[in-house]
């Protein structure tokens, strides 16, 4: 990356060798036309940090350009910089020329005019305040009117990652990648299923290297964008432009290798990339879904690359792990549920981060909604509910099934007029759950318990649910004793869940 020129000087809008890249990029995204019409002759360029900067001769211009080519600018600081790129438009006087502006915009050229001073990033739109000089009033000094985009992405670190057996040996080597850069583990290969931390990973990366050697080029971006990227560059003959780059680059990271399956030309480009930066000293870090070994749509080359460094995977994180990160994501919504309600989640959801996240909003909208903390039995309802919908419908026979195996039962006692605590405790919990769990109606599901009334039905799902709004516990004496109501219905829900699938 070039070193940003003097900004105290006009150093010749922008001849020197060294800001051909980003004369390039500029004119690569407003159009070779509009390129010569606005800025040659009249503008010079420089990159300082993550920052493009643009000078212009005079306020007019400047305010012309932004509303003009504002998304185009932030194109060119992309392309130049990586996601996290910005760009900067200055008003330089010694850039000033006795070029008129358009005839369309010198009608208002007498007007009072509006000079940008700040940016609302939440909103993208800029704050304005008015000035009652010309725009021929003489210019003096640099004018910066600096310009966020709205949507620059903000890149997480290692403090929001929790380490456990699942994830230690990708965590230690993403840590020594940041700390010294091009000489430790390189390339370094992550792989695992979703939402185990990958992009996390890569993202903490990316943040600790902009940090501690602020000097180096770091770029981030997955291999879809690699590819966009450079079948932009075929179709508009800028690929020496795209190679100067992407290859001059002194860290690479690349999320979602697995995009580049089949795409030959891509990979093959790529793999000269990875060899430049490898070669030349840089880093490469990558992240897939699979072993290099099993990237077998990719070129040999590549994936024989991809091991020479360090192959990590990271897993499915442990139930101790999943206990802490749900306490980490719950920190700032804490108040919603009880510690019971938060050990169920990280109980539950055993696949990856991204399902705790989930159900943890979950469970927090349904506290904003009612007002009311979360309970484990009711954590155990919202969550059952989401559960369900991802699930074929159980049957009412299978319920009955379930449920005369839970209580020493037979079908005939469930379906008989007998009105003994051992059969209709058991009949009751068996209606609430076949009203709960299909699409019966009351009518059908009295009709199959032995010919009973609607009504039946509907007294037996309040008696079941006051059981379960009171903690009560079963009395019975069969093997669910002293169990509350809702433990015995969750494992019977767990049992139901396991003859659907």
């Amino acid at each position: 990356m070039t070193q940003p020129a003097d900004q105290g000087k006009a150093t010749g809008p922008y001849h020197a060798a060294e800001s051909k890249p980003i004369v390039a990029a500029i004119r690569e995204a407003v159009g070779d036309q509009h390129f010569q019409h606005w800025f040659r002759d009249r503008s010079r360029f420089s990159v300082s940090g993550e920052t493009l900067h643009i000078y212009v001769p005079n306020p007019f211009i400047s305010n012309w350009l932004l509303k003009r080519f504002r998304s185009q600018f932030n194109t060119a600081a992309a392309n130049l910089l990586g996601p996290a790129g910005r760009f900067e438009l200055s008003v330089d006087e010694t850039l000033q020329t006795p070029v008129s502006p358009p005839k369309k915009a010198s009608a208002v050229a007498e007007r009072p005019v509006a000079t940008l001073t700040s940016m609302d990033r939440s909103a993208g739109t800029a704050a304005t305040s008015v000035t009652h000089s010309k725009v021929a009033a003489s210019v003096t000094g640099v004018q910066s009117l600096a310009v966020r985009p709205a949507n620059r992405r903000r890149f997480r670190r290692f403090t929001g990652m929790m380490s456990g057996e699942c994830n230690d040996l990708a965590l230690m080597a993403a840590r020594q990648v940041a700390e010294f850069p091009g000489e430790r583990f390189n390339p370094l290969y992550v792989h695992g299923p979703t939402g185990v931390g990958k992009t996390h990973l890569l993202e903490a990366i990316y943040s600790e290297i902009k940090v501690a050697h602020t000097s180096l080029n770091v770029m981030y971006l997955t291999s879809e964008s690699f590819t966009n990227y450079f079948t932009q560059a075929l179709a508009s003959k800028t690929v020496p432009s795209f190679r100067q780059r992407f290859r001059n680059v002194d860290v690479l990271l690349v999320d979602n290798i697995e995009f580049l399956d089949n795409k030959r030309a891509t990979q093959e480009e790529f793999l000269h990339t990875v060899v430049q930066v490898v070669e030349h000293g840089g880093q490469l870090v990558i992240t897939g879904d699979r072993h290099p070994r099993l990237l077998s749509k990719h070129r040999e080359e590549l994936t024989t690359r991809f091991m020479s460094g360090l192959v990590c995977r990271i897993e499915s994180p442990s139930e101790e792990t999943r206990r802490r990160i749900a306490a980490l994501l719950a920190l700032p919504i804490r108040e919603s549920f009880t510690q019971e309600a938060l050990d169920y989640v990280a109980v539950k959801c055993r696949k990856n981060v991204r399902e705790i996240q989930g159900a943890l909003n979950c469970l927090h909208g349904h506290f904003t909604l009612a007002g009311k903390r979360i309970t484990v039995s009711r954590a155990r309802e919202i969550l059952g509910d989401m559960e369900r919908e991802c699930r074929r419908l159980v049957r009412i026979s299978d319920i009955e099934k379930v449920i005369c195996d839970a209580f020493g039962v037979n079908t005939s006692d469930l379906r008989s007029k007998s009105r003994r605590k051992a059969v209709s405790c058991p009949r009751a919990l068996a209606m609430y759950m076949a009203r709960k769990l299909t699409k019966s109606a009351y009518r059908e599901i009295g009709m199959y318990f032995g010919g009973r009334d609607h009504s039946t039905v509907v007294a037996a799902e309040k008696r079941v649910q006051l059981w379960i709004d009171n903690d009560s516990p079963i009395s019975l004496p069969t093997s669910c004793r002293g169990r509350t109501v809702a433990d015995v219905i969750h494992e019977i829900e767990e049992r139901l869940l396991s003859l659907a699938l």
